[in-house]
């Protein structure tokens, strides 16, 4: 048992993010997950006793969809770290909003890293080379140290790796999220000729911040504008939002069109890889990650269009089980390597999340 060869992951994190086509990706991938799995069984006797009841390991797996998927849900009630607890520097929890319990997602210094280089790649192709403004729509005390590090902070953090300075515009007012006025009127009178990238969750974005400026009829005019929002689909869909209205009505408030409205796929337990739209609507996979659909009652992969379960696979930790996570999402692959944007790899798009998960069997076999 080797750590993963440093060589091959930092190669691949310095290459341009969506650069490889899907089989020579899948020929890079497999050794260093091979190698990364006998390193997660070394280090926890939950996972050990996981493989050991499929009989399986790691030097037998000889294709990518062969590692056998972690079901997301058991980040909630399994201790999933996969190196010496000294090297945990701190634990990122997920929001539990389906279930009111959280994921724990143990983070070593040298995860952390990875993810960060991971993420500003995947940026750096939607953004280019220059840092630019960072416009937040949350208010600034997620960033308070006192909490508990959670996806929220996360995801403000990670995205915040390409800003030249950061404003923030909502505040807490009496615990509920209003416009931060001041922030607002600065940026109209002094940058309303610069390059931006804004962030936020999808149900913040509309539920809060699009209410209530838009009773104040304020509208931006920057020079570029990307807008990233993530997460919150299932509340909107309930109010009967779309998509497609959502991106207009955001675009007219930042005075850019739809495209420049990014929704990403991304989880807690997969920090440093968000999957964003491309102009043609797909969700691309980068090189350091691969997306596998898997039918729901057979775990088998699913052909191009067929709906199934999404499941994530990275090289981006060594410090907890990243290598194949099933989500309780579903989503279909459109395509493999022949996007129109260009983009090479596979491209899915989401679809909904699946109701009242519970898979049976895999928790037992941890407790053995």
């Amino acid at each position: 048992m080797t750590p993963t060869p440093a060589g091959d992951l930092n190669d691949l994190l310095q290459q341009p993010a969506y650069s490889l086509l899907d089989d020579e990706k899948n020929q890079v991938l497999l050794p260093i997950i091979r190698n990364q799995l006998d390193c997660a069984i070394a280090n926890n006797h939950c996972l050990a006793n996981f493989f050991s009841k499929l009989h399986l390991s790691p030097d037998e797996i000889q294709r990518l969809e062969d590692v056998p998927p972690m079901p997301v849900q058991m980040f909630k009630y399994f201790d999933l770290r996969t190196c010496p607890e000294d090297q945990i520097e701190k634990v990122l929890r997920s929001s539990g909003t389906t279930t009111g319990i959280t994921s724990r997602v143990p983070l070593s210094k040298n995860t952390t890293i990875n993810q960060i280089k991971a993420l500003k790649g995947i940026l750096k192709d939607y953004l280019g080379e220059k840092r630019r403004i960072f416009l937040v729509i949350d208010h600034e005390g997620i960033n308070n140290p006192m909490l508990e590090f959670s996806a929220r902070t996360a995801g403000v953090r990670g995205l915040s790796i390409y800003a030249k300075r950061v404003f923030y515009l909502m505040r807490e007012e009496d615990g509920k999220l209003v416009l931060n006025l001041p922030v607002i009127e600065e940026l109209l009178s002094r940058y309303q000729g610069e390059e931006v990238y804004v962030f936020g969750f999808t149900y913040i974005i509309w539920s809060t911040f699009y209410n209530q400026i838009r009773e104040k009829n304020i509208r931006f005019s920057f020079k570029d504008v990307k807008v990233f929002h993530s997460g919150g689909w299932k509340k909107l869909k309930a109010d009967q939002v779309s998509k497609e209205y959502f991106s207009d009505e955001i675009a007219r408030i930042f005075g850019t069109g739809r495209e420049d409205v990014l929704d990403f796929y991304g989880m807690a337990e997969q920090t440093g890889i968000i999957f964003v739209d491309c102009e043609c609507g797909n969700k691309h996979v980068p090189n350091f990650a691969q997306v596998i659909i898997r039918d729901p009652y057979t775990l088998e992969p699913c052909s191009n269009s067929e709906v199934g379960m999404i499941e994530v696979m990275s090289i981006l930790s060594d410090s907890y089980y990243c290598q194949a996570i099933l989500t309780e999402d579903m989503g279909y692959r459109v395509g493999i390597d022949d996007c129109p944007c260009g983009r090479k790899g596979v491209y899915f798009r989401f679809q909904s999340r699946i109701e009242k998960v519970e898979v049976r069997g895999c928790g037992d076999t941890f407790r053995e």
